[in-house]
């Protein structure tokens, strides 16, 4: 049994799993999209300050995103549980290990992607989901709240705790981890400015659905994914 609803389950509002799944994705691009849109507007590019309107900001975001569309659309709505998702106690200890290591792997990948995308392609370095507010008691907060309770929360509950198993389920091991990465790039239209971004982001969603696997646990990709961010 997969950790994911079965694909012959309705929701709680009588939708296929995925037709949910989807219709989330959607409403993170659109939470996403409109996030980018207002840091342009407030500091002229997609960058946050280490200040009180800055943590506000991401308070909305948080609100938004990790209450409401994750907490209302994932536990409410689809009627999944913790365990479903894959928060599970069981090597609690291993996966955050595991999720440590991945870390390197992923920087690694970071390094690789920006002296790549420097010297062939005239690329400054990849964007960051989190923003560099500096090493301030509020920049701190912030990078925290963002890495782990937003980018974090949203996107690993979402693509590899609710989607992956279902497509797993429907297509297999690969194919299902090779499907969510895809949502997981296009998920970012809006935030990133070219295409390489968008190939990275569905490496590394690659690497984030291999850590969570058939019928893992969502603590190794949710470490590394906070990190990282």
């Amino acid at each position: 049994m997969t950790s994911g609803m079965a694909q012959t389950e309705r929701t709680r509002i009588g939708w296929h799993p995925i037709t949910l799944g989807l219709v989330l994705v959607l409403g993170m691009g659109v939470i996403r999209a409109g996030g980018a849109v207002a840091m342009r507007r407030l500091w002229g590019e997609v960058d946050l300050e280490p200040s009180l309107r800055g943590a506000l900001f991401l308070l909305v975001v948080f609100v938004l995103g990790s209450v409401g569309l994750i907490g209302g659309g994932l536990f409410g709505l689809a009627g999944v549980s913790w365990e479903r998702l894959g928060w599970r106690r069981d090597r609690l200890g291993w996966e955050i290990v595991r999720g440590l290591l991945a870390v390197v792997v992923l920087g690694v990948m970071l390094v690789v992607f920006a002296v790549v995308a420097g010297r062939f392609l005239g690329l400054k370095p990849p964007p960051t989901d989190a923003t560099q507010p500096g090493f301030t008691l509020v920049g701190i907060a912030m990078s925290v709240l963002f890495g782990f309770f937003i980018a974090s929360w949203m996107e690993e509950n979402l693509f590899r705790g609710y989607l992956q198993p279902l497509f797993i389920e429907r297509w297999g091991l690969w194919p299902g981890i090779c499907a969510q990465a895809a949502l997981f790039s296009v998920a970012h239209i809006g935030w990133f400015p070219t295409w390489p971004y968008f190939v990275l982001a569905f490496v590394f969603g690659i690497v984030f659905g291999w850590l969570r696997g058939r019928d893992g646990s969502l603590v190794a990709p949710f470490v590394a994914h906070g990190l990282i961010g």
